[in-house]
């Protein structure tokens, strides 16, 4: 039941995610929809508003960093 939320809006709202020994996720979702917020989260890089997020026995984040947008220039 995590909670995350900048002035007035809100951008994870009661969220539950368990992530299994030897799992790997992706997250996918548009812009503003709370990636990246949900990863500064589940690494301890930023603290929920609401909620906690624990992590159990020998538990390893690994991320890759977001990098500019590719395009035309």
């Amino acid at each position: 039941n995590v909670g995350k939320s900048y002035g007035t809006t809100t951008v994870l709202d009661a969220v539950s995610l368990g992530v299994a020994a030897g799992e790997r996720i992706g997250v996918v979702g548009r812009n503003g929809d709370g990636k990246s917020t949900l990863l500064r989260l589940l690494v301890g890089a930023e603290p929920p508003d609401t909620g906690r997020v624990t992590h159990t026995g020998g538990v390893r984040i690994a991320t890759v960093a977001q990098r500019g947008r590719i395009g035309r220039p």
